[in-house]
């Protein structure tokens, strides 16, 4: 079964003051990730197809970032609203480009569910609307159903009394409910859901798992600290030159770019496992006065580009300029980061927060072998000879 997504991100974030002047709430940093990002990182660890993420304050910002791009191989899709008409609005605005039932998402809210089992417990339930609800004790502000519990243990129902059962910003929706949609400004929660938990139709879900709204500065500030640390990633670190494009030796001229064959199959298939693909390279050219690091960077962009166009992605790339005794000035350094030692590795593994027992490196050289060794990652060589025997894309295949 592959899920149909959407994701509401078209509030302002307010109580947010200056933070969300120039910068969506969904897409304020966690220290070096997006929380967008980090939402879209986690629901495409699942078997979705597409995702929809609905903008309406500065959504070019969006666009620019994801529209059609692809997520562990899920494309996203930004649809954007031609005037603000709130949460249920919007959903009237994108009712025609759903066909299937949809798990519907807060682009403000984390909640590290099993979607697999929400899924499962929802379609069991036969309700239209199934909501996973979070004990939360941090957001008191929120106004937007809480204070709820659950009648004969499976309806979502308002409770008399003061509760902390609240809701957790997931909700999985039959598309039957498209059909009751007003083309006006209307709040799903307040407008359609309220209505459906009065008439005991909302299937409800009590999970313990960890939950974050960023609403408030408060709770930006614990989502920070940590939010990331809630997925665990498996990683293919690349080495660049000899394994994603040609090595012609300190590679750096854009006219020398070229992709080796089968990369494209091949990290579209490692996306689509769901393995991140970070690049680490040492890059000594830029110490040793060969090339700039703008050159570099252009390189990168024309790499990246390449690869964008025929649906393959990379999520990140380290690069290390040193050399030990050929660099010249500030680059003359014995750097922790310079294959074979591993510290690009260990930089991506804290960055992204990277299982380390699940993930491989692939390299061309003895020095990405030690790197590997070092880090206590699986190790697979490569290189041109082998290129005439098998395809890259089959090379991952067999590999994973």
């Amino acid at each position: 079964m592959r899920y149909i997504g959407i994701i509401l991100a078209g509030g302002k974030g307010k109580r947010l003051g200056a933070l969300t002047k120039k910068t969506p709430k969904p897409l304020l940093k966690i220290n070096e990730h997006h929380f967008l990002d980090i939402l879209l990182y986690k629901i495409c660890q699942y078997q979705f197809k597409k995702i929809f993420i609905i903008c309406s304050y500065k959504s070019h910002l969006f666009v620019k970032k994801y529209h059609k791009k692809f997520f562990f191989g899920v494309l996203i899709i930004c649809v954007i609203e031609k005037k603000p008409k709130d949460t249920g609005g919007a959903l009237f605005d994108i009712k025609k480009k759903i066909n299937n039932d949809f798990f519907l998402f807060n682009g403000d809210t984390f909640f590290n569910i099993n979607i697999d089992k929400f899924y499962q417990s929802s379609i069991k339930s036969k309700q239209i609307v199934s909501l996973a609800l979070t004990k939360n004790n941090n957001y008191k502000e929120n106004q937007k159903l809480n204070g709820l519990s659950l009648f004969k243990k499976k309806f979502v129902s308002f409770s008399e009394a003061k509760t902390s059962l609240m809701n957790g910003g997931i909700y999985f929706i039959k598309k039957t409910f498209l059909k009751g949609l007003q083309n006006k400004k209307t709040s799903f929660e307040n407008h359609y859901l309220k209505k459906l938990i009065f008439e005991k139709k909302v299937f409800g879900k009590i999970y313990q798992d960890y939950f974050i709204d960023i609403g408030t500065i408060k709770n930006l500030l614990w989502a920070k600290k940590t939010l990331l640390k809630q997925i665990k990633f498996k990683c293919a670190f690349l080495d660049r030159d000899g394994v994603v494009n040609e090595d012609k030796g300190y590679t750096h001229k854009q006219s020398d770019l070229k992709i080796l064959p089968g990369v494209f199959q091949g990290i579209r298939y490692l996306n689509s496992r769901k393995f991140l693909i970070i690049i680490i390279t040492n890059q000594s050219g830029i110490g040793r006065g060969y090339y700039t690091v703008n050159k570099f960077h252009k390189f990168n962009s024309s790499l990246i580009e390449q690869l964008n166009a025929n649906r393959s992605y990379i999520d990140d790339l380290f690069y290390c300029p040193h050399h030990p005794s050929q660099g010249l000035k500030k680059f003359k350094k014995t750097c922790p980061c310079r294959k074979p030692k591993n510290g690009m590795i260990i930089q991506a593994s804290k960055k992204w927060n990277i299982d380390l027992k699940k993930s491989f490196m692939v390299g061309d050289s003895y020095s990405d072998y030690l790197c590997a060794k070092k880090s206590k990652v699986k190790f697979v060589y490569f290189n041109k000879n082998f290129l005439k025997t098998i395809k890259q894309s089959d090379f991952f295949t067999k590999l994973i």
